[in-house]
């Protein structure tokens, strides 16, 4: 049995961050404020929104509407916001990947499919990383890291590696990083040509 196999695979994706120099010159200067989702889909398939963003998706039907089909929005829950993710689950359908909740024991009540619901479990020892923090949903395991400053490719193969060496064996990890385009296509670069990487069918 091979590694992937036997270990599952990993794929990464951006914490969204719009006040970044880096991913606003990500984005053509023409572009419209209501299409960066859609342009983001194009080179990534997920997308963690924190919780500091929250109040902007629970309060605003339009910005649910910007969300691509093609990419699937993750959504870090502040405490005690719970009571709004029935009606964010039903608007965004499809397209929500899930709701990460900060609490192990929180929101037991809220009436979620099992699979739209991420709890905080102990945070891994990545290599290459000044922070990491873990949740599941008993079938999928969500890391959010922020990468240390000026890692060269071998350092980022190591942080790569040291992720999948954290993931519970035969489950996909799908890390958010807080870095910006640039690191993050170089991830996945390496991902590829590592053999760690899994798609989504």
């Amino acid at each position: 049995m091979s590694a992937q196999a036997h270990r599952g695979g990993l794929r990464v994706a951006a914490v969204e961050d719009e006040a970044s120099p880096q991913w606003r010159s990500f984005y053509p200067e023409d572009l419209p404020a209501d299409w960066t989702l859609a342009y983001y889909a194009h080179f990534w398939s997920e997308l963690l929104s924190p919780a500091a963003q929250w109040p902007r998706w629970a309060g605003d039907d339009q910005r649910l509407d910007e969300v691509p089909e093609a990419l699937r929005l993750y959504l870090e829950v502040p405490a005690g916001a719970g009571a709004d993710c029935p009606r964010l689950a039903d608007r965004l359908g499809a397209r929500l990947g899930g709701f990460l909740f900060p609490d192990p024991g929180a929101e037991p009540s809220l009436q979620l499919e099992p699979a739209q619901v991420f709890r905080r479990v102990d945070d891994p020892v990545v290599v290459g990383a000044s922070s990491a923090q873990a949740w599941t949903n008993g079938r999928e395991a969500v890391l959010v890291l922020e990468p240390e400053a000026g890692l060269d490719p071998r350092q980022w193969r190591a942080l790569l590696e040291s992720m999948h060496a954290a993931a519970t064996p035969g489950r996909d990890t799908l890390a958010f990083l807080r870095s910006g385009p640039r690191e993050l296509e170089q991830a996945q670069t390496i991902l590829r040509l590592s053999g760690l990487a899994w798609g989504r069918d």
